[in-house]
């Protein structure tokens, strides 16, 4: 009897049957249950998760005699024939190699007669993504409305590219991956069910490699059951498959963490020469880091905890959150390159030497954070010099406007003191015994500011008096003049009489003016006593030229 792959064999066959599906297998089930079929059915969803078994219950289900069911009997013909795979009602198409427009006119041509046997005519298209754009439109009204006896399943792994004219004339169900408990159950059964022996942390890791794909796990289990024969046990699987597995891993991740090169080297050429392939050693150490990082930020699965054995607490205490974090971009971005890698080997060995000053990674965030921090630390300080040059400015400030006061003090008499001055001395008095030592020097600015403005008011009447002075000075030279001039006369005309001299002399005098007009009005009898002296020496010279 030829040998039948354990995903054929362990096929579901029910609803009820189709693990980790819940969604899909109720809302199927109940549309066949209430009589209400859609013309067309749009499976989706990753590789191995059920979409191809999902389209032939549905198959079966309208085809059972006791159908249209969500519970078919897989006992009639039609579901027995369907299970085999010989139904000649129901059409199995692979997309990929039927892509034309004529595979299309062929299905067109077929849907216009009745079925064989079976209640309807069932058309299963995998992979549909692969039609055709002409294939696609020629299936358009085919769909939309078909004959009452023809139902479409179609099932894709890339429902983005099927268009949005196909999905919108069907009824979509998205399948998801699997969990890998759910696959773990499904392999101990099957195991239990063929007598062989196994190991939890064997089944784990098949589980685990399956990611998320039932087929996919069925499929290694068939390999792993070749090789183990009647026991399944994980040093079985990674001797045989060449896995370096997480004790390995471990101990590197302490080697590293220690910076002991040389067990790194000889660590490595052991790992490689019992077949570990470079990929999945760098694979198993992203790994193992990501579980330390989910261990070390408490959110790590039942999975891990039950493995923490691995994780001892010398990688857990060395290693932080960031430390981790900067490790797996670094080993993200060297998976990447190691395909265009001249020599892996070397290349993998000189990775894990320099993971070992990881504590010297820096990320460009936390750069981007450190200059941000000297930026702030550098304005702040620049402020508080600003602060201080300002301060130290306005103490000089004041220092000079006190120096002044005291030297203009010392160089002009004390002014009297007028009310306001008097008030605030008070004021002064007052604080002084209040000990407020601040409103002292208000006091004190206000009364120098008092005292320049008086002393400003003393040199401009200083100097009002100043020019006054240079007019007298003036004013007698002209007198002189005048006087020369009346001599003159008197010599040349010596027969003029003494009263025309006279009448002349008095012309001369009204000519002249007085210097009392000349005097401000402002100024005060102390001010004016010069000036009244050279007025009394100004009449002699006159009453002398009367005289002559």
């Amino acid at each position: 009897m030829a040998h039948t792959a354990t995903a054929t064999e362990y096929r579901p066959q029910s609803f009820s049957t189709l693990v980790g599906q819940d969604f899909v297998s109720t809302a199927i089930k109940n549309s066949l249950n209430s009589q209400k079929i859609a013309n067309a059915f749009l499976l989706s969803g990753p590789r191995g998760v059920g979409k191809t078994t999902t389209a032939r219950l549905i198959a079966k289900g309208l085809n059972c005699i006791h159908g249209p069911t969500g519970e078919p009997c897989n006992e009639c013909i039609q579901c027995t024939s369907i299970k085999e795979g010989n139904n000649s009602d129901v059409i199995e198409i692979d997309g990929a190699s039927n892509t034309s427009i004529n595979n299309i006119k062929t299905i067109q041509e077929e849907i216009q007669y009745l079925p064989a046997a079976a209640k309807y005519k069932i058309y299963i298209i995998d992979e549909v993504h692969m039609l055709s754009k002409s294939a696609f439109n020629a299936l358009l009204k085919t769909i939309e409305e078909p004959p009452e006896h023809v139902v479409f399943i179609f099932a894709t792994t890339e429902l983005n590219e099927v268009p949005a004219t196909i999905k919108s004339r069907c009824q979509q169900f998205n399948l998801r991956l699997i969990p890998s408990s759910i696959i773990e159950k499904n392999i101990e059964k099957i195991l239990t069910d063929k007598n062989i022996s196994f190991d939890a942390n064997g089944v784990k890791w098949i589980a685990k490699e399956g990611k998320g794909s039932l087929r996919d796990a069925y499929t290694l289990l068939d390999q792993i059951i070749s090789f183990c024969g009647d026991e399944v046990t994980l040093e079985k699987i990674q001797s045989k498959l060449g896995l370096a597995g997480k004790e390995q891993i471990a101990q590197i991740i302490s080697f590293i963490l220690n910076e002991q090169l040389m067990d790194i080297h000889t660590k490595l050429n052991e790992l490689l020469s019992s077949g570990c392939r470079i990929e999945q050693i760098l694979a198993d150490i992203i790994s193992f880091f990501r579980d330390i990082l989910l261990l070390k930020s408490q959110s790590s699965s039942d999975d891990i905890k039950n493995n923490s054995g691995y994780y001892s607490p010398e990688i857990l205490e060395k290693l932080s959150i960031y430390d981790i974090e900067n490790i797996l971009d670094l080993a993200f971005d060297f998976y990447e390159k190691l395909k265009y890698s001249i020599n892996q080997e070397m290349e993998l060995e000189f990775f894990l030497i320099k993971l070992t000053k990881y504590k010297d990674f820096i990320r460009p965030g936390t750069l981007l954070k450190q200059i941000k921090a000297l930026q702030t630390a550098f304005l702040e300080k620049k402020k508080l010099n600003e602060l201080e040059i300002t301060k130290t400015q306005h103490n000089s400030s004041e220092n000079i406007v006190k120096k002044e006061a005291v030297s203009i003090e010392n160089n002009v008499a004390q002014p009297k003191i007028t009310e306001s001055q008097t008030t605030n001395i008070e004021a002064l008095d007052l604080n002084k015994k209040n000990g407020s030592e601040k409103e002292k020097i208000n006091i004190q600015k206000t009364i120098s500011i008092e005292q320049q403005s008086n002393i400003s008011q003393k040199i401009e009447t200083t100097k009002k008096s100043e020019n006054i002075a240079v007019q007298t000075v003036e004013i007698k030279n002209n007198i002189d003049e005048k006087e020369a001039n009346i001599q003159k006369i008197i010599h040349n005309d010596d027969n003029v009489e003494s009263i025309s001299k006279t009448e002349k002399i008095e012309e001369n005098k009204s000519q002249s003016f007085s210097l009392s007009s000349l005097l401000p009005n402002n100024i005060n009898t102390n001010e004016t006593s010069y000036y009244e002296i050279n007025k009394k020496n100004l009449k002699e010279i006159f009453s002398c030229t009367e005289y002559r």
